[in-house]
């Protein structure tokens, strides 16, 4: 008979993800159904796995469950749409993120950043309007000197990509997030002006920082941008040879 396991020496869910080992992480997850930090540690493993529906699901049931307090379950929500293409739903999650009562240490930039995002990518200018104002609201705010507040200044063309990263962490870890964080918004910005390829490649420089950025939101919506765009060539170049032999 094999000896009891100890959970007290199993890999944590984060390890295990931060390990890449993102179908044990699930299964540590599972093991611990009660643990509200396993469980949102859950979604960032789903989310690597492609399991999009199963990260909609967990996080509505972690809204429930904390009362919809912490903006981090409305974000991985919306981005989760929008990996389904449910592009106003996720709109409409990142909106009520609002009202929140636990959101970034700005006090909700992360939010308006998405919302920016997306009014950029579908082209709804209002979207995108709106989403500036509340910036330029919240960065009244003395809360917003902290980070991700410098991201709504070079949003708001208040401050050059060059000043940006003069306002991110030296300290490791932290400062990859910070940078995953900065090259999502400069990607936003080459999209806004029509710069296709530097939007895909600012993506790119948001996702090369591999697990020292797992914990940024923006990490999975810049990893979910470039599977839409590799799938959309791969079904352009399939349409293009069924056309030749056709």
């Amino acid at each position: 008979m094999s000896a009891p396991e100890n959970i007290s020496d199993r890999p944590s869910v984060w390890t295990l993800i931060e390990e890449d080992r993102f179908v044990e992480a699930c299964s540590v997850a599972d093991s611990e159904p009660n643990n509200t930090l396993a469980m949102r540690n859950k979604t960032m493993a789903l989310f690597h796995l492609g399991k999009y529906q199963d990260v909609v699901e967990l996080s509505e049931k972690l809204i429930l469950l904390r009362n919809g307090e912490t903006d981090s379950d409305f974000l991985h929500l919306g981005i989760a749409y929008w990996a389904l293409n449910r592009t106003d739903e996720a709109i409409d999650i990142w909106q009520q993120s609002e009202r929140c009562m636990y959101k970034d240490a700005a006090g909700g930039i992360d939010s308006q950043i998405l919302l920016y995002f997306a009014g950029v990518k579908i082209k709804n200018e209002k979207l995108r309007i709106d989403a500036s104002k509340k910036i330029k609201k919240l960065l009244r705010s003395k809360r917003s000197i902290n980070y991700p507040g410098p991201l709504g200044h070079y949003l708001l063309d208040e401050m050059s990509e060059e000043e940006l990263v003069q306002y991110v962490a030296q300290v490791p870890i932290l400062r990859e997030r910070q940078l995953c964080q900065a090259f999502f918004v400069s990607a936003i910005k080459s999209l806004e002006f029509g710069q296709i390829g530097d939007y895909y490649s600012g993506l790119k420089k948001c996702i090369s920082f591999g697990s020292k950025a797992y914990l940024e939101d923006t990490f999975y919506l810049a990893k979910i941008e470039l599977e839409k765009d590799a799938n959309e060539v791969r079904s352009t170049k399939k349409s293009f040879w069924s056309t030749i032999f056709k």
